[in-house]
């Protein structure tokens, strides 16, 4: 090792530095547990609700208000744990783009009944 002081090379069991005189302090090397302890693991539970209400926004055929549904379910999981996890934006996002899914095919879906019924006379037709 070098010594901090005047940079020349000493013994690595060394208390003091033979050529300054100055004490040395052997320097530890990083480890695991010396990690910043701030630092928490990632919500996977807004994470998987931000895709499953991704794919239920852009899936493009009726079936996809079940991911919708499910992002959103995902969503709240993701909002009750966000204390305990990072990403607590993705939560709030995965909430917002789910509940707008199921808005949008909760529409589609009553209208595509509404046009059904009225083909098979089951609701009277607006005049």
């Amino acid at each position: 090792m070098f010594c901090r002081n005047c940079g020349k090379e000493i013994d690595d069991k060394a208390v003091f530095c033979v050529h300054c005189g100055v004490a040395v302090t052997p320097v530890a090397a990083p480890s695991a547990a010396s990690a910043p302890a701030d630092k928490k693991a990632v919500n996977g539970f807004a994470i998987a609700g931000l895709v499953l209400s991704l794919i239920g926004l852009f899936g493009g055929n009726y079936g996809f208000l079940v991911p919708s549904i499910l992002g959103l379910i995902f969503g709240i999981i993701g909002m009750v744990k966000a204390k305990n996890y990072s990403a607590y934006g993705l939560a709030i996002a995965a909430l917002v783009v789910s509940i707008v899914a199921f808005v949008i095919w909760l529409i589609i879906w009553i209208a595509a009944f509404t046009i059904i019924a009225g083909d098979f006379g089951w609701v009277a037709p607006v005049v």
